[in-house]
């Protein structure tokens, strides 16, 4: 199978990050904290696109060169690997599609082990990237972009606190790297 990987949220904990990071922000600049804690991404704030850069210009860089993978991201999609699928890490990531940026993921994803064939930058809601690699399996964790792929791609979601309320036709919730390697093992056999 072409199995497709979203990173932020799926191999990271972005949301964890950005709660911490957030709250340190709000601060030391004085800021009033969350609007909706549970909402994604910076929709948990009121911010404007400029304190948004702000915090990006802080905090963005340690994220996207330090933050560890999820416990056995590395593991599994190597024995993915070795079972004979194919790993297509599909991003949309802010910047991604600039060279350097596109140079920061490989080096993260070298860095963390993560097994893969192939680095998509994307654009959200990376519809045209999942058709033209005809992915199998799409691991996402965006609330706004799982409703946008589940026609055209069986869809396993990252379970968040931002995308509890996602209940869609065509998508199975997963809750850590094994539990994913399960599900896939069980697709697999359930096609055979």
């Amino acid at each position: 199978m072409n199995i497709g990987i979203d990173i932020d949220g799926v191999l990271t904990n972005d949301d964890e990050y950005l709660i911490d990071c957030i709250s340190k922000y709000c601060f030391e600049n004085n800021l009033d904290s969350f609007t909706d804690p549970y909402a994604y991404e910076f929709n948990k704030l009121n911010w404007n696109k400029d304190i948004i850069d702000d915090y990006r210009s802080k905090y963005f860089d340690e994220y996207i060169d330090n933050e560890p993978a999820r416990k056995f991201a590395s593991e599994v999609t190597k024995k993915l690997k070795s079972d004979g699928h194919h790993i297509y890490i599909i991003t949309a990531r802010h910047d991604c599609k600039k060279p350097e940026m596109k140079r920061r993921i490989e080096n993260w994803l070298n860095k963390n082990n993560i097994g893969y064939d192939k680095l998509i930058c994307a654009n959200v809601p990376k519809i045209k990237e999942i058709q033209e690699n005809n992915i199998d399996i799409m691991i996402e964790d965006s609330p706004s972009t799982i409703p946008q792929i589940n026609d055209i791609v069986k869809v396993f979601c990252y379970d968040t606190r931002y995308n509890k309320e996602l209940n869609l036709n065509n998508v199975t919730r997963v809750f850590s790297w094994y539990d994913i390697y399960s599900k896939i093992n069980l697709l697999k056999n359930s096609l055979v």
